[in-house]
C-alpha cells in the first residue's frame, strides 16, 4: 500500500555539508517511512536542515522550551492528510553521530525518521512510548539501509 500523492520539500536555513544529506535520498526515505506506517491520503512533508540557534528559537516559541534539540516536528493537518514540517539540527546530528560512532548522514536519516514518527503520533516523553518509538525508528532505518 502506498499513500496518496506525496510531496517533499527540502529547505536549508543552515549550510549543511553535501555528505550529510542527499535530497533524493531524504525524499525517498520519507516515502518509505509513510508507506511502512500505512499512511493513507495525501502526504506533504517539509524538511528544514538547520542549526542550534534556529531550532532553539523554534523550540522556545512553539514548545516553551528554551534549549536546543536535535529534531522538532509540527503537524499542520488532521488525518487522513499528513502535512507537516520537520526541522533537523545538523550541528547536533554531527555531535550525536560522533558520540555514537556512526556516520553523520545516518544520524540525519534517523532524525528525519524520528520527526516523521512524531507527526504520526509517536511520542518519546515517557519511557514505554519512547522505547516503542526508538525500536520503530531503528527498525525502519535498518530496513532502509538494507534496501539502498
Amino acid at each position: 500500500m502506498t499513500p496518496g500523492p506525496y510531496r517533499f520539500t527540502l529547505l536549508k536555513s543552515r549550510r549543511a555539508e553535501p555528505s550529510l544529506y542527499g535530497k533524493e535520498d531524504l525524499r525517498a526515505l520519507g516515502l518509505f517511512v509513510v508507506t511502512a506506517e500505512k499512511v493513507r491520503g495525501p502526504v506533504e512533508l517539509t524538511l528544514e536542515l538547520t542549526g542550534h540557534d534556529r531550532i532553539r528559537r523554534l523550540n522556545r516559541r512553539f514548545r516553551g522550551v528554551d534549549r536546543t534539540t536535535d529534531v522538532i516536528s509540527f503537524r499542520n493537518s488532521p488525518p487522513p492528510r499528513l502535512e507537516g514540517d520537520i526541522a533537523v539540527n545538523v550541528e547536533q546530528a554531527v555531535l550525536q553521530a560522533r558520540r555514537i560512532r556512526h556516520p553523520a548522514k545516518r544520524e540525519v536519516r534517523l532524525l528525519w525518521i524520528h520527526g516523521i514518527l512524531h507527526l504520526l503520533g509517536y511520542t518519546d516523553y515517557e519511557p514505554a512510548p519512547r522505547r516503542k518509538m526508538f525500536r520503530r525508528q531503528n527498525s525502519l532505518l535498518r530496513r532502509w539501509e538494507r534496501r539502498s
